[in-house]
């Protein structure tokens, strides 16, 4: 068990002193006791010297990183209740992190608000942490009184199971009553195996099912959803029994499937990301290679970006740069792919171009002229200027030298669209 609240201790490694002093004034307003740590190494030092209930750890620090130090006390067994504070960008470190046991992530945001939201995420944590203790507690007591295992079955917050050698229930706990639909009586002498499916819906045959497994739990209405399972043997006098314990993870699975979208979409445009970029064109290459298809890239800047965000505001720049980006996932063919490329720079890459590169392009025009019509966002037109290139298999290019061949003939575009606003403005002159 964890530590009364108010004589919560915390361990805070940070490499920014006034960003550590700040997570610890506020930590402290909760009459918790927080110890700062520069770095990694000095971190590890005081962990070791004092009983900490909470670790809370930046991504990126020096001599050693936040993910070296969860990777040490986790080797270790040591790893405490955990909470990464990272940068935005960095979601997939995060990712990374919690599956070696962190219990939660926050994202240092610029205007602090992170602050307000750490206290209650450091309890949930400690919750979450103090229903493991008791799950383990509970499995103890399983092995050691039949009498004190439906006790603690009973108040436990995960479907606890036991069934005979013949796989029929014979304890069903309220936990396994809620998550299943079953109520005892109807569930007492009928087979688990109707509880689990495989990933593909089959249910699991007698005999597959190892120690530890994740499946798909089948409700009575026929519902399916995400579980862990857990299944241990047990002996009594006269024959060998089954202990399933089955814990919802739905919220868990949702979760872990946001941070994987944000580790590949930017979160302004909820186009892929450039950081995703090096992995499509790997692939894209190789399917190029095999079917002998050209790949087409088209780099795309908004005209006059920096006068919209000077003039107009930065918040009305974003709203440019995700109308254009909706513009061009709207445009291009299902099979294309937009990125942001960076600040009001896109890039669209068309895998199997055969020639539909102009007609991509010209898509894209025609969609952002009907966009200009309908949107009152701004006073006059947003125009785009659009490099093109390819890349095919052969030519003795990398697609690196390609993308920046596109960036070029978008930049030559660029200039000739100035000039010619240069030319129409001295003309009305």
């Amino acid at each position: 068990m964890s530590a009364p609240e108010t004589t919560l201790r915390l361990l805070y490694m940070e490499d920014d002193p006034g960003l550590g002093r700040l997570v610890q004034k506020r930590l402290q307003r909760e009459d918790w006791s927080v110890d700062l740590a520069e770095d990694g190494e000095r971190g590890l030092a005081l962990f070791a010297e004092g009983a900490h209930d909470v670790l809370l750890l930046d991504h990126d620090m020096p001599v050693l990183s936040g993910l070296r130090v969860i990777e040490r006390l986790a080797s270790e067994n040591r790893l405490p209740p955990t909470i990464m504070l990272t940068g935005a960008g960095n979601e997939q470190t995060a990712v990374e992190a919690m599956k070696l046991g962190v219990g939660d992530y926050l994202i240092k945001d610029a205007d602090g608000a992170f602050l307000e939201l750490l206290p209650s995420v450091i309890r949930h944590v400690m919750e979450h942490q103090r229903l493991e203790d008791e799950k383990a507690a509970a499995e103890e007591a399983l092995r050691a009184s039949e009498a004190r295992f439906r006790t603690v079955a009973e108040t436990a917050a995960d479907a606890i199971i036991c069934s005979d050698r013949a796989d029929r229930v014979f304890l069903w706990n309220r936990a396994a009553e809620r998550m299943f639909g079953y109520t005892e009586s109807e569930a007492l002498g009928m087979s688990t195996r109707i509880l689990f499916s495989d990933p593909a819906g089959a249910p699991l045959a007698k005999g597959t099912k190892p120690a530890r497994f994740d499946s798909l739990g089948c409700r009575k209405d026929g519902a399916l959803f995400p579980v862990e399972v857990s299944v241990t043997d047990w002996a009594t006098q006269h024959e060998i029994h089954h202990t399933t314990m089955v814990r919802d993870v739905s919220e868990r699975k949702e979760y872990e499937e946001k941070l994987a979208y944000m580790a590949h979409h930017d979160s302004l445009t909820g186009a892929f990301n450039r950081h995703h970029l090096s992995a499509v064109l790997e692939t894209e290459t190789a399917r190029a290679e095999r079917y002998k298809h050209p790949i087409g890239f088209l780099m795309i800047d908004v005209n006059r970006f920096k006068m919209i965000n000077d003039t107009l505001g930065h918040r009305t720049g974003d709203l440019v740069v995700q109308a254009m980006a909706d513009v061009l996932l709207k445009a291009v063919r299902r099979a294309d792919l937009v990125f942001r490329y960076g600040g009001d720079e896109s890039l669209v890459v068309l895998p199997e171009t055969d020639g539909s590169t102009r007609f991509v392009k010209d898509h894209i025009l025609a969609a952002l002229e009907q966009w200009n019509k309908a949107s009152d966002l701004l006073d006059f037109d947003v125009t785009l200027s659009i490099g093109v290139a390819h890349w095919a298999p052969g030519c003795g290019k990398t697609t690196d030298e390609v993308l920046n061949e596109a960036d070029a003939a978008m930049y030559r575009e660029k200039r000739a669209s100035a000039a010619q606003d240069a030319g129409g403005a001295a003309s009305v002159a």
